[in-house]
């Protein structure tokens, strides 16, 4: 590590973006592992790239191996793509509402769909209401997913959020991948963290998958006593999601003619949106 961070500026940057690239890319690969797929092209790159990351090279050398990160990040994203819509089916347009119904809880978030389907099943039938947070919001548009009536929503706005929004809230909260920011006294008791994510001193479900602690915790702490509403980032009560490229390509002829007659007048690729009256916006989103 040494060799990175002691480099003069140029080095450690290019070689920064090879391991923060590569972090990024070792959740979606494991993500895709564990619903069965893997690539072998990805697979060989974290071993070049860990390797280069220790040895003495020059910009010259580095700068290949920085675009060959993002084109293996490309690779990865199709493998995952492949591993979600074979498992779960192509995702489909779907309004999300935000509001938290009356009753225990769980908000799952994340980005381990195989997670959530799991939780999903050991909380059928129980009277608990399991809520997507952040980066688990488009699950909702899965259709093997969506046949769960207990999935009931997304709960508060992005990851970053968290500790602000986590604080003295009556549900369990399950972490299933990275993004879990240092954990605060008003909500650490019911925090959970699951698979290659973990924090001290909470409670870590194991490769049984054995959600029964988030569950009882879930019940003990018994949820919001009257359905409670919360404003997601475009101020409203529902959000939208379950554009990925294969509903979007369904339609392309109907957006290109929306684009010659002026109906649609920009495109955005954005995780946040705020409404902007008149204009027709698309959204695609990594899962």
């Amino acid at each position: 590590m040494k060799k990175i961070w002691n480099a003069n500026e140029d080095i450690r940057s290019l070689k920064s973006l090879i391991l923060f690239g590569m972090r990024g890319m070792a959740a979606y690969a494991y993500h895709a592992l564990m619903l069965g797929q893997h690539d072998d092209t990805v697979d060989a790159f974290f071993l070049k790239g860990l390797r280069t990351l220790g040895e003495d090279l020059t910009m010259e050398e580095l700068l290949p191996v920085v675009i060959e990160t993002g084109h293996v990040n490309l690779t990865c994203m199709e493998m995952l793509d492949r591993a979600n819509t074979g498992t779960y089916g192509t995702p489909v347009p779907t309004e999300v509402p935000l509001t938290i119904e009356k009753g225990p809880f769980i908000v799952v978030t994340g980005h381990d769909l195989k997670d959530l389907e799991l939780l999903l099943k050991q909380t059928e039938g129980k009277g608990i209401a399991i809520y997507t947070h952040g980066e688990m919001l488009p699950a909702h548009g899965y259709p093997e997913l969506k046949k769960y009536k207990h999935l009931k929503g997304n709960f508060g706005t992005a990851w970053q959020n968290q500790q602000k929004e986590f604080a003295n809230v009556p549900g369990a909260f399950l972490f299933t991948t990275n993004c879990l920011m240092p954990v605060r006294p008003t909500y650490a008791d019911r925090v959970f963290t699951t698979e290659v994510v973990s924090y001290p001193e909470l409670v870590h479900i194991d490769d049984n998958k054995d959600f029964t602690p988030v569950i009882e915790k879930a019940l003990e702490l018994g949820g919001y006593p009257e359905d409670h509403e919360m404003t997601g980032i475009n101020g409203g009560k529902t959000v939208m999601t379950g554009f990925g490229h294969g509903t979007v390509l369904g339609v392309a002829d109907t957006v290109i003619e929306a684009v010659k007659n002026g109906a649609i007048k920009q495109f955005f690729h954005c995780r946040r949106l705020r409404r902007r009256p008149g204009r027709a916006v698309i959204i695609t989103r990594n899962l």
